[in-house]
């Protein structure tokens, strides 16, 4: 062997063994030193993370019909790398006017040396998608983005509440229920090594709810509240329909509404539930609980009479009555015919502060209802000990001035009376449906039992005297009625404003076993300020409609089949 040839040979070994040295060593560092970390990169690398993210609840009517369930918008990207460029400029013509967008924006986007891009600003509506993915360009992206459907539009708007773009419910029933309705997401670390067992990733579904609503019947009764808005040039109002046996809510209408599917555009002041988180005085309606106090608490009788000197003073202020008349000897029934106030802050004295305020808190007033609604106000009550209550309070309160109380506990208050003397929780939801198959059915619940069932029936026939002497607007065929009407004054900066009124009227029927209890209240009506003579129609035009869905016989046809009853028992 030439000397040249050895020499390169001792070089080759030499390469060989300093290359297998730094291999080993390289090797002892990895395996060795770092071994434990790079076992974690590699299990790392084999591993990828899954998220199942639940659907949400589906609500329905009480008759199956879908009142929110589950949609999608969608978003436009790009991969700019899969679009050559002679086609570019084909494509952005195409999209711009669809994304509505100019044509150069498109394009700046799709020249940009990126493995994606977003293109559309914000969601696109499920008609645009479609169209961009008939138009079969490569390297165009549609994914789908959840999205809260209400099927009915505005209907129920302010019952049902509304979704965000992230799932969570902002108000109404959507967000009472948000924890039910929203299931759970799961997630979880899997392998992708096709040598291990594979991990299935469940997430809980949403629960279903049924309402205790029907949709007809909150047409029909959202339709009144317009029409009668309209009648009365009054620009809101709340309409709330109550079963006083159960508290099941079977209709809640306030105008104005919103569409919950585009709840971002409505004002702020338009998502919240006017019936029952805004306060109001509510004016006569009042006198029927009040008078229900003094009949309970034993201070008067049915046929007790006090003398009306058209002025009653307590805590030093004068209370008139609302047409500044004197009525001379008047009993209890005309009273609350005629809604004289002096009358009412008469009894509420002969009753007592101390027996009066603790029979208001019986019936509800100044604490919430507990309505499985969002944002439930709990009314203003000032008792005695409070350093802002007078006197003078029991007078005014007595007659539903000087408190605020939301719609709901008004009518929940007044169907105590109708039911018996039983204060019932008012609610929305009849059932949820749970993804495991279970049902959980509610069971309409007693919060109290305020007045004695005799003392419930002797205020309700004084307001079917009411309907039938003084309240005709309210007066229905075939039907006996009992109500009362109020004609509130509305507070603001410290002073009654000098014309603008809230008329309301609650009634229910049949009177001595009534299937439904309606609230008309409306806001500032022009045409006339009195409840007598604008919520009160309405009320009859409404409960018209209503007996008929509901299916309540007339008074005559109940009579007769109670008398085939008792005659087939004997």
């Amino acid at each position: 062997m030439e000397t040249s040839q050895a020499k390169r040979l001792w070089v080759i070994i030499a390469g060989l063994v300093a290359a297998t040295i730094i291999v080993s060593g390289r090797l002892v560092v990895f395996q060795v030193l770092h071994g434990d970390e790079w076992a974690d990169r590699g299990r790392n690398a084999s591993n990828i993370e899954i998220i199942a993210k639940p659907n949400r609840g589906i609500i329905y009517d009480r008759n199956g019909a879908v009142l929110a369930g589950n949609g999608a918008d969608y978003q436009i990207g790009s991969s700019p790398n899969l679009i050559t460029d002679d086609r570019m400029g084909e494509v952005a013509t195409a999209l711009a006017p669809v994304l509505e967008q100019p044509v150069n924006t498109i394009l700046d986007k799709l020249s940009l040396n990126r493995g994606f891009v977003m293109l559309s600003e914000g969601r696109v509506p499920a008609e645009k998608a479609e169209f961009i993915r008939s138009l079969e360009y490569e390297g165009i992206q549609v994914d789908p983005l959840a999205r809260r459907i209400y099927p009915q539009g505005e209907l129920m708007c302010h019952l049902l509440g509304y979704t965000d773009f992230d799932g969570i419910g902002g108000a109404g029933i959507e967000g009472y229920y948000q924890q039910q309705l929203a299931g759970e997401a799961a997630s979880a670390e899997v392998t992708i090594s096709p040598l291990e067992e594979q991990i299935n990733v469940v997430a809980r579904e949403g629960s279903d709810l049924v309402l205790t609503l029907d949709r007809t019947i909150q047409h029909v009764v959202e339709k009144k509240l317009r029409e009668a808005l309209a009648e009365f040039n009054s620009r809101s109002g709340s309409i709330i329909v109550m079963n006083p046996k159960t508290g099941a809510i079977l209709a809640m209408a306030n105008y104005p509404c919103y569409n919950p599917y585009t709840y971002f555009d409505a004002p702020k002041e338009v998502l919240n539930n006017p019936a029952v988180s805004r306060q109001f005085e509510p004016g006569s309606v009042m006198k029927l609980v009040t008078m229900a106090i003094a009949l309970d608490a034993g201070a008067v009788g049915p046929q007790s009479t006090y003398y009306d000197a058209g002025i009653f003073e307590i805590g030093g202020i004068p209370i008139y009555n609302w047409d500044r008349s004197a009525n001379g000897v008047t009993d209890m029934k005309t009273a609350i015919a005629r809604s004289l106030n002096v009358g009412m802050a008469t009894i509420a004295s002969m009753t007592g502060a101390e027996t009066y305020y603790n029979y208001m808190q019986r019936f509800g007033f100044g604490r919430r209802t507990g309505i499985d609604l969002m944002s439930e106000a709990a009314g203003q009550l000032l008792l005695p000990g409070n350093e802002l209550w007078t006197e003078a309070a029991l007078g005014t309160n007595s007659f539903g001035q000087g408190l605020a109380v939301t719609p709901l506990q008004m009518i929940s208050s007044v169907a105590a009376i109708a039911n018996k003397g039983y204060l019932m929780q008012p609610y929305l939801v009849e059932e949820i449906h749970a993804p495991n198959g279970e049902v959980f059915v509610h069971e309409p619940k007693v919060l109290a039992k305020p007045i004695s069932e005799e003392t419930a029936n002797e205020v309700t026939a004084m307001a079917v005297y009411a309907v039938n002497t003084n309240l005709f607007y309210a007066q229905m065929d075939g039907y006996t009625v009992a109500g009362k009407s109020g004609t509130a004054q509305i507070p603001e900066n410290g002073i009654y404003h000098p014309t603008d009124t809230i008329a309301s009227f609650i009634g229910w029927l049949p009177a001595d076993d009534p299937e439904v209890i309606i609230l008309v209240k409306i806001d500032r009506p022009q045409n006339s300020p009195w409840g007598s003579e604008t919520a009160a129609p309405t009320f009859s035009a409404l409960a018209e409609e209503l007996v008929v869905l509901l299916d309540i016989p007339p008074d005559a046809i109940r009579l007769q089949a109670d008398i085939i009853a008792a005659r087939s028992h004997n």
